[in-house]
């Protein structure tokens, strides 16, 4: 049976544009924050939140995209040359699994100096180890992503 999750909410599909404008009315005095939020559907409590963020300069995104880029290990770039490197091995190899590519790309971190998780250095392993045809898998090549970086 395929695994093709349907949304069942609007919860968190606010898009940043709108949040930005209902805070600006808001913080300009021109709407009260309910009326602001009434008048976008954007919940008061969730208007608040963001515009306390806002003052803080702690906006990025909305919803999960902010917990996304704070969990994020690599950069662009850095994703983009792994998986070249990746890409070269698998040509050279006739192709990886992707438990090997998890494990170089753990080495790659390791050499880099960059921060990685505790299971990751517990497990010498980027991300789930063990779980090789996963929702992660199945995910990437349903986005279109390159599946060579998991």
């Amino acid at each position: 049976m395929p695994r093709n999750y349907t949304r069942k909410t609007s919860w968190g599909q606010t898009p940043l544009a709108e949040m930005e404008s209902a805070a600006a009315e808001v913080m300009q005095g021109k709407k009260s924050l309910r009326k602001a939020g009434r008048d976008r559907n954007i919940d008061k409590t969730t208007l608040q939140r963001f515009i306390k963020k806002k003052e803080k300069g702690e906006v990025k995104s909305v919803a999960w995209g902010a917990v996304a880029e704070a969990k994020r290990i690599f950069t662009d770039a850095m994703e983009e040359e792994l998986a070249k490197h990746l890409k070269q091995l698998a040509d050279q190899f006739h192709g990886l699994a992707p438990v090997k590519c998890r494990g170089l790309a753990f080495e790659y971190a390791e050499r880099n100096n960059i921060p990685v998780p505790t299971n990751w250095t517990e497990k010498q392993c980027a991300g789930r180890l063990g779980c090789a045809r996963d929702d992660m898998i199945l995910e990437t090549r349903k986005s279109g992503r390159d599946p060579s970086l998991l």
